[in-house]
């Protein structure tokens, strides 16, 4: 049991003198606050510059693909799409791949809203995209606006939901082969899906799409609301 009277006599013998001129120290020194605004854009710079070039490179594709070989290339809108999130996913882990976690974690700014923030720019940018993607894929009458974004999306938040997963699992390298692997396999499901089951991809099973969009966005959000707090957990401890 703690003596109270001896942490008393403690605290009385080495009790802190009052701050002098703090109030006028703090106005001279003022806080610099930073904006998530300003965080994101923080993030962005910090990005590797291939991720953003990649993201376009494969939007290219999508687009030349399918404007030219119409719906019998559909395959092409959700075989392509797990990459974009294979990207995030490995941007989101680069730290904990080349080990250096424990610089993160020493940093200012919290290390849950550096990750947050970073995965809300690349996220954005890859919405951005898609939803340039949509109009023009629907301009050469291949699919409807709508259902090609439902193509785009479904297998982005799935491969999303799966590779968190993974890698909370799985770290360093071996989580990147898993993400890898799952984003491989979610791109070939699609391929599969066209050429055993092209009524998958028919308007009147859009509805089916649509309630396995909703299915995998929370899947996604759940998983990453885990992670960020795996990230708390390691950061408080």
């Amino acid at each position: 049991m703690r003596n109270k009277r001896i942490e008393q006599a403690l605290e009385d013998v080495f009790a802190a003198p009052c701050p002098i001129g703090k109030t006028a120290f703090l106005k001279q020194h003022r806080r610099y606050e930073l904006s998530y605004r300003r965080l994101i854009v923080l993030q962005v710079r910090y990005v590797r510059w291939w991720v953003w070039l990649l993201s376009l490179m494969l939007s290219g594709f999508i687009l030349i693909t399918v404007s030219r070989s119409g719906k019998s290339a559909l395959w092409c809108i959700s075989a392509m799409t797990p990459f974009f999130a294979l990207m995030a996913i490995t941007e989101n882990g680069r730290a904990q791949l080349y080990q250096m976690e424990e610089l993160e974690l020493a940093c200012r700014m919290s290390r849950q809203s550096a990750i947050l923030a970073r995965m809300v720019a690349i996220g954005l940018f890859h919405l951005f995209l898609f939803a340039l993607l949509a109009p023009l894929l629907a301009a050469y009458r291949t699919v409807e606006a709508v259902q090609a974004g439902v193509y785009l999306l479904t297998p982005y938040f799935l491969t999303a939901a799966l590779g968190l997963e993974l890698s909370r699992r799985f770290r360093g390298r071996d989580g990147l082969l898993a993400c890898s692997a799952v984003a491989v396999m979610v791109s070939v499901l699609g391929q599969l899906a066209e050429t055993i089951r092209p009524a998958l991809y028919q308007t009147e099973n859009l509805v089916l799409w649509g309630v396995v969009l909703a299915v995998v966005i929370i899947a996604a959000a759940t998983e990453f609301t885990l992670h960020i707090k795996r990230i708390g957990e390691l950061q408080w401890n």
